[in-house]
């Protein structure tokens, strides 16, 4: 099919002429029935067969003031590389510039220096931006290209674009990116406000231009799940009815309403077969699929369904914290792996992790080893929903107006000491000072306590 290319002369504008962006959450449609129900998440195939793309060397630093340097991003992408990531953008078309260099930069050490990691480039549909695609592919030959287009209607018509005028472009610089041997990642900009006879459409003319994979993006992160599976189901059925059920599918989300790590496991549940994540959920505006999110929750998936996980899970931790360094975003003390992830002053808490330590020796005393491993375990996930040692990290313990006996002995355990050397006097001291205070107790200042002792 042969689609024009050229811009649409403007119309006159009024108010009852506007378009409508399409609402993938609620808006019927013959194409894209709404459901009855949704699947509670992904089977153990699926979450098996689903793979990340990095975005956090694009995408995740749209949002942040400083763009790091090339040393830096080399060694985030080592990170990646022990982590088990094997796919990243890692730039857009900006034109010339310090930007510019600065990723050509990174592409060359990739190249030399982490070559299990396929990087790609985001190109819009102009010759300049081809032409860099191709400056990129000489230095890197593994560089992909992800060739999109704005999509919705609002989006086209303050472009002043028709969906012929999209799809003309579309199909032009997909096949003549393609023709230049680099292989295409097809995608459209405002997936999630574009209809279901558009999306149809591009979605055709996307394969038969070329492209090797198809991505869809929630751009401002306004789906529900119920959004990303209706349009993740779509856009699947589409391939199955071009013959080409083998393609692959991506999805792009952001978590501006919250729902970020939600549709990424309804997209995968509807046939997404590659998820766009960054660190810490780093981007802009509200950010986008956080790395961590997504990971650990296929993860768990994988391992409850026997299948093996594919990422180095005890390097998470390190991961995500050299990202965010590197971005210079602060820890959030709370949410998924927060500074107090794994941290308790709760005398509820750290009685029942005291007690599963005191049983795992008693297990090793008994030389019992095996049973000594699942009781540290036990302790280290009686009150945590993810061990720390499988990320990398520890579970930490402070004295604060909710501690009892069992948090001071706890926190002093922690810190190499032996508990029952510390006297019920010194316990009491300690636990009346916390409360003296009202606030916690922690580092130093339990340290100097316990060097009293």
């Amino acid at each position: 099919m042969t689609h024009t290319i050229s811009r649409p002369a403007a119309a006159p504008l009024a108010a009852d002429d506007l378009p409508v962006d399409f609402n993938w959450n609620s808006e019927p449609s013959q194409l894209s029935p709404l459901p009855a129900s949704l699947p509670a998440e992904p089977t153990a195939e699926q979450a098996a067969a689903a793979d990340i793309l990095s975005e956090c060397l694009r995408d995740g630093l749209q949002g942040v003031s400083r763009y790091p340097d090339v040393d830096a991003m080399l060694r985030y992408v080592e990170l990646l590389d022990a982590f088990g990531v094997r796919s990243a953008t890692v730039g857009i078309h900006t034109g010339s510039g310090v930007l510019d260099s600065t990723m050509k930069e990174l592409l060359a050490g990739m190249r030399d220096q982490f070559p299990r990691i396929v990087p790609s480039v985001l190109s819009v549909c102009t010759d300049a931006s081809l032409a860099w695609s191709a400056d990129c592919r000489e230095i890197h030959p593994a560089l992909e290209s992800v060739v999109f287009m704005g999509s919705a209607p609002s989006r086209r018509l303050v472009q002043g674009w028709d969906l012929d005028f999209v799809l003309g472009k579309l199909a032009t610089y997909i096949k003549r990116t393609a023709d230049l041997g680099i292989p295409v990642i097809a995608g459209t900009e405002h997936s999630t406000q574009t209809s279901p006879e558009d999306m149809r459409a591009i979605t055709r003319v996307q394969v038969e231009n070329g492209a090797y994979r198809v991505a869809v993006a929630d751009t401002i992160g306004i789906a529900r799940p119920i959004g990303a599976y209706r349009l993740c189901r779509l856009v699947r059925e589409v391939l199955d009815e071009m013959g080409t059920s083998d393609m692959k599918l991506d999805w792009h989300g952001h978590r501006d309403t919250g729902n970020a790590l939600s549709n990424a496991m309804m997209a995968v549940a509807a046939g997404a077969d590659r998820i766009h994540v960054v660190s810490r959920g780093v981007g802009e505006r509200s950010g986008n699929a956080s790395l961590e999110e997504v990971v650990l929750n296929l993860a768990s998936i994988r391992e409850e369904g026997g299948r093996p996980v594919s990422w180095n899970m005890s390097e998470l931790l390190s991961l995500i914290s050299f990202y965010q360094d590197m971005v210079d975003v602060i820890t959030p003390d709370h949410g998924v792996l927060g500074k107090r992830y794994s941290y308790t002053s709760s005398g509820i808490h750290t009685d029942a992790i005291l007690k599963a330590n005191a049983l795992a020796e008693s297990a090793r005393d008994a030389q019992d080893f095996q049973l000594e491993n699942r009781l540290r375990t036990m302790a280290r996930t009686v009150y945590s929903a993810i061990d720390p040692a499988s990320i990398g990290g520890t579970y930490s313990v402070g004295v604060s107006q909710w501690s009892g006996q069992s948090s001071v002995k706890l926190a002093c355990l922690q810190s190499g000491r032996d508990p029952e050397k510390l006297t019920a006097e010194r316990i009491d001291e300690i636990l009346q000072h916390a409360k003296s205070l009202g606030r916690e107790l922690e580092g130093e200042e339990l340290e100097a306590w316990f060097a009293r002792s």
